[in-house]
């Protein structure tokens, strides 16, 4: 807004240009938005380099022992305090409900931190990876089978995976093609176990070290085929899940010597949220979603496939428009994003591909085919402050920019009426500064 109370007619082009060019596209890599490629893992990765030098590192055998030494003292020492714990030939066992909160004081990723600090300074890429992906198994095992009520054990993981992500970058750099290929199919078997099957937002983070290998001819082929391998093993996993009841939480499935856990719901909790679901035909996959959030147990092995799958195949998403955009091929990337529309954050990235391109005409006509497809769609990618009435304030933008007066006139009119519009005071010196320009109608 100018001096002495006078409008910017342009006010929200000018806004959502500033955010997407001076903001979310700024770096401009690679022809357009990327959701799990970063710069800053490239940076991070050369800034890194000054540190890694031709040593060797652990034996496997010893960073396995490393790592589930001090897990296996923290199962020990809860069990000691666990009324309810109960001595296997495996190790414990005992319901997740009676176990403390885990918390990363208890120095029980300790052996983890040690393996991962002797690996990432090594240019000796192979051993190095392979005991990255032995961390990261274990490690989303151990997670798995805690009471992580507070995220920690969460939050440790997803750092680690992004570490490995920067080591990974740093393969794809400077390692010859047939050890990056060895390398990231390491890195892919793991994320394709049974511990991350059903962590798929997780799954698609580690597949992702595959992007920095798409960047060039002779190594592209390695990131499709981890993506490949993820697509199969999903839907096998899929197609071989039983309608049986499952008969424990699938994360603490292959809990191996760590110890098995089983947290309960109380009945009368069990009934209430039941009767949310209580219909004669099969669940949707929204509701599917739901019932794996308040319980697994819930499901059958069937609905938990179907569950992980969907879930999957929302994630994965990111990763094959991303593969695309770094692969050169921006225009199949840009299809890929208007095919997928009602994908809230897929929608965001064409819409702000656009507003870059200040393909205004086109904007508009996207605006239309996201409100016709999904009218209650949010916008996800841009923050409030710049989309206060989500695609309505993108419509609004795309409006000022080819001058369309009465349409302009209308929308304001429309939200003046509504007797609930937080903006009045906006809106109407906005309605009172179109109606006082010529109408452009571009």
């Amino acid at each position: 807004m100018s001096e002495h109370g006078n409008i910017n007619r342009r006010q929200e082009v000018e806004a959502l240009a500033d955010y997407v060019n001076n903001g979310w596209l700024r770096t401009g890599e690679f022809d357009g938005p990327t959701f799990l490629w970063n710069h800053l893992i490239r940076e991070a990765s050369q800034k890194d380099a000054e540190n890694r030098n031709d040593v060797p590192v652990a034996q496997l055998s010893d960073a396995d022992n490393v790592i589930s030494m001090p897990m296996q003292w923290y199962f020990d020492s809860i069990a000691a305090i666990v009324p309810t714990a109960e001595r296997t030939d495996s190790g414990v066992e005992m319901p997740r409900m009676d176990m403390p909160t885990f918390h990363l004081e208890s120095q029980a990723l300790s052996g983890v931190d040690a393996v991962v600090g002797n690996a990432v300074v090594s240019t000796r890429w192979l051993d190095a990876v392979g005991n990255l992906a032995k961390a990261v198994e274990m490690t989303a095992r151990f997670v798995g089978n805690v009471a992580d009520r507070d995220n920690e054990g969460f939050d440790y993981l997803k750092d680690l995976i992004q570490s490995v992500r920067v080591y990974m970058d740093a393969v794809a750099c400077n390692a010859d093609p047939m050890t990056g290929e060895q390398s990231l199919r390491m890195i892919t078997q793991v994320a394709c176990n049974d511990d991350f099957r059903l962590n798929a937002m997780q799954m698609v983070e580690l597949l992702s070290c595959g992007l920095s290998f798409a960047q060039w001819d002779d190594t592209r082929m390695f990131a499709y085929d981890a993506l490949n391998s993820a697509m199969d093993t999903m839907s096998a996993f899929a197609a071989s899940a039983t309608d049986a009841n499952t008969t424990m939480s699938p994360e603490s499935r292959d809990a191996k010597d760590f110890g098995n856990s089983d947290e309960c719901t109380p009945l009368a909790e069990l009934k209430t949220d039941m009767d949310l679901f209580n219909t004669d035909g099969p669940l949707s996959e929204e509701e599917l979603n739901n019932l794996a959030m308040l319980d697994p147990a819930l499901l059958t092995e069937k609905e938990i496939a179907e569950t992980a799958q969907n879930q999957f195949e929302h994630a994965v998403q990111f990763l094959r428009h991303d593969l695309m955009r770094i692969s050169g091929d921006a225009d199949e990337a840009d299809r890929f994003l208007w095919d997928n529309h009602t994908s809230e954050p897929l929608a965001d990235a064409y819409a702000a591909r656009l507003i870059a391109a200040e393909r205004w005409r086109d904007l508009l006509n996207f605006v239309d085919l996201v409100q016709r497809d999904k009218p209650n769609q949010c916008t996800v990618m841009f923050p409030e402050e710049v989309v206060p009435y989500e695609w309505e304030t993108i419509r609004e933008a795309a409006l000022e920019a080819l001058g369309r007066r009465d349409e302009l006139i209308a929308m304001y009119q429309e939200r003046l009426d509504d007797t609930y519009d937080p903006n009045t005071a906006l809106n109407h010196m906005k309605l009172e500064a179109w109606k006082n320009a010529p109408d452009r109608n571009q």
